[in-house]
């Protein structure tokens, strides 16, 4: 995106003041309704502010130049209206009778402000003006709502322009991969938040559907007779349902809820204390994420994370007690505090329990246990409790307190995890532990409702308010401190041990010291192990490969693989391209190479991953094991499949490291019995079991040709 940059700022600079009058006229055009069709004027507007802050043009000058131009054209089109409706026929594209009644409807709705703000809307930005004719509004009163609009239209869109312009001049810097996991971040969110809106506008259709198949079960003659036979159960679940006392919907409705995270919470505590599946997803996760951990990222977690410390919680919630007693709201306090206190009570009573150790990898040392997530917990605890008094108080729109309140939770235990605080299990459990105690808050909180005296809506004195605001004001200044200052002690990282290997490799899988197959995230086997390579350390391992034609792959990250899917997709060339991680003995793997095939396309490669094992050989060489296969083609157009015939592609590398005169010997293990599988992805392989042992010649400190006795 530089470099295009880089190409269009000398070829409009070489229009000097010409571009101004350019985009002017552009400006005019769209707003005039005989050109407004073929006239970009927005998209040139905000490219012009762009350029403005590249330094191509001066962004005061530009403004005038584009008010001017959008301000003639809509007099002009203005002048077009006085002359009446006949203009606007059938058939026609731009003078239609449609678009005369959508721009008739905008002026009724917001009258003269239409013209400011018809200058923002797309289509009717030239109708507006033109039904201002026909209205018989005076050419003076236009004029002035039309110069107002003009200007604002032009600082407004030349300033969204200058801000891009700006973000691509700092491009190189910031799109790395934590600036585009941020891009990935909100491009989700965003598409949840799109979802979860359209999923709400059904609601009041469902309720009509459902309030009539219920009239219609009603009215059933044999549901009639049923509950003829049956009065005394039918009393029963009639009050159950009944909105008319707590003890009837709202307390049905909490029980069912409290029932469900109760029966989950249970799950997932026996998942943890079996040592389930998901306790080995836990650790794949968290050795995944410790191998690619951004400075920028981490900084970012550490704030999100600190929405979670107790300090943070405890300024908020006495900060939302203090406004809701203010504003004469006390019955909410006793829940909010039941809440807080009974999650806090019921995670301290759990990490003592099943006394779980902290990730070894975490960034920050903490000394409290890891089962569940304290931050996790009281997350939902207090904003599922606050999130619950907006949408009851009618506070803002429903939707947006649901949303804003789900994710900024999600973001807390997301932080936990990428932080490596806490395992995926630990994280998951806390916020089925805070769900519990908000849903017990809530619940104190509609019961005392249902007891309080005063039906009419009290009365807030004005100092009561600015109470309020400032309570708030001084809030969100404390927190901002914390939160800027939160900082933990960095976690000294675990210094890998190597242990001196006594015998041979192989005895090492043979006694199961060694596991024999790479597996997926879950911890399922998948290919055997087909090479145990003898290296002097990583630098020579890198350094044999390279020598031999092989491309150390890429960290995967979400700049490297949005070029590898392009390169896929359009059959490109990337020597270098991110292989999707695989783990043995439940690492990710550490190194993974890879090789062009004759074709040059990403669509089709040789790759191979391999592991530390931790262990040293006899003469001092350091031992590693992996896996090799050929990326045939593409599957769904979004991943490789392999030759299922791994065996292939083991022999083809072992011949470049020999041809490359790499190697001091080689020889064959049986390390597994012939097999057949399946891997992650449902492609299938075959293989004879046997694991090459290769010991190279290549030493890290000289780069030189040793051979070692």
């Amino acid at each position: 995106m530089q470099s295009y940059w880089n190409e269009l700022q000398p070829t409009l600079q070489s229009l000097g003041i010409w571009g101004y009058w350019v985009v002017g006229l552009l400006a005019f055009g769209e707003a005039l309704i005989l050109t407004s069709v073929f006239a970009p004027g927005t998209v040139v507007v905000v490219l012009a502010g762009a350029l403005a802050a590249q330094g191509v043009y001066d962004f005061g000058d530009m403004v005038w130049f584009v008010a001017i131009g959008t301000i003639l054209g809509a007099e002009a089109s203005y002048r077009i209206g006085t002359r009446g409706a006949h203009l606007f026929q059938e058939g026609r594209r731009i003078f239609s009778p449609a678009n005369l009644d959508r721009g008739r409807r905008f002026f009724v709705r917001y009258g003269a402000p239409s013209i400011i703000l018809g200058h923002f809307f797309g289509p009717l930005r030239p109708i507006i003006p033109v039904v201002a004719g026909l209205s018989g509004m005076s050419g003076r009163s236009f004029f002035a709502w039309n110069a107002v609009g003009g200007i604002a239209y032009a600082v407004i869109l030349l300033s969204v322009g200058y801000f891009f312009g700006t973000a691509v001049g700092l491009m190189n810097a910031a799109m790395t991969r934590a600036g585009l996991f941020a891009i990935a971040v909100v491009l989700v969110a965003a598409f949840l938040w799109f979802i979860a809106v359209r999923l709400w506008r059904t609601v009041p259709f469902f309720t009509s559907v459902s309030r009539s198949i219920w009239q219609a079960t009603k009215d059933n003659p044999e549901v009639q007779s049923l509950v003829a036979r049956h009065p005394g159960l039918f009393q029963f679940l009639g009050n159950r349902i009944s909105r008319r006392s707590f003890g009837g919907l709202p307390l049905t409705v909490s029980v069912l809820g409290f029932g469900y995270f109760l029966v989950l919470y249970a799950g997932s505590t026996w998942d943890v204390v079996n040592q389930n599946q998901i306790v080995a997803l836990d650790v794949r996760i968290a050795s995944l994420l410790s191998a690619f951990r951004d400075p920028t990222l981490i900084r970012v977690f550490t704030i999100v994370t600190a929405f979670g410390y107790w300090g943070v919680i405890a300024i908020l919630a006495v900060t939302v007690s203090s406004v809701l007693l203010l504003l004469r709201k006390p019955l909410f306090v006793p829940g909010l505090w039941l809440a807080l206190i009974g999650n806090q009570l019921a995670v301290g009573l759990l990490k003592i329990t099943f006394a779980r150790p902290r990730p070894a990898m975490a960034v920050y040392a903490e000394s409290s246990l890891s089962f569940p997530s304290g931050h996790s917990a009281v997350s939902v605890a207090f904003f599922g409790f606050l999130t619950y008094v907006l949408i009851r108080e009618r506070i803002g729109p429903s939707v947006v307190s649901l949303l804003l309140g789900a994710t900024l939770v999600f973001l807390i235990g997301l932080s936990r995890i990428y932080l490596l605080e806490h395992y995926l299990s630990d994280v998951l459990n806390g916020y089925l532990v805070g769900a519990l105690w908000a849903l017990l808050g809530i619940w104190l909180t509609e019961w005392l409702n249902t007891k309080r005296d005063q039906i009419t809506a009290p009365t807030i004195l004005p100092w009561q308010k600015l109470a309020a605001i400032a309570a708030v004001a001084c809030a969100a200044v404390a927190l901002w401190i914390v939160v800027q200052t939160y900082q933990q002690t960095l976690n000294p990282q675990p210094v890998q041990v190597v242990i001196q290997l006594d015998g041979a490799v192989e005895a090492a899988f043979a006694a199961g010291g060694l596991p024999a197959h790479s597996e997926d995230i879950f911890g399922q086997p998948q290919e055997p192990i087909s090479l145990i390579v003898f290296a002097a350390d990583d630098a020579a391992l890198k350094s044999a490969f390279s020598k031999a034609g092989w491309q150390l792959a890429d960290r995967p990250g979400f700049d490297t693989m949005a070029r590898a899917a392009y390169a896929v997709w359009f059959n490109g060339e990337y020597k270098t391209a991110p292989i999707t991680p695989a783990f043995w003995n439940g690492q990710p793997h550490g190194f993974g190479f890879e090789a062009e095939a004759a074709d040059k396309s990403l669509q089709k490669r040789h790759h191979a991953r391999f592991w530390r094992t931790g262990l040293r050989a006899p003469d001092g060489q350091l031992i590693y094991v992996g896996t090799a296969s050929f990326d045939a083609g593409l599957k769904w157009g979004l991943t490789h499949h392999i030759d299922p015939n791994v065996d292939v592609e083991r022999a083809y590398l072992v011949n470049q490291l020999q041809g490359a005169g790499l190697l001091v010997s080689q020889r064959s293990v049986q390390l597994v019995a012939p097999v057949e599988g399946q891997n992650l992805a449902g492609d299938t392989f075959f293989t004879d079991g046997k694991a090459i042992v290769l010991q190279l010649k290549l030493t890290a400190s000289t780069g030189a040709d040793t051979v070692k006795p």
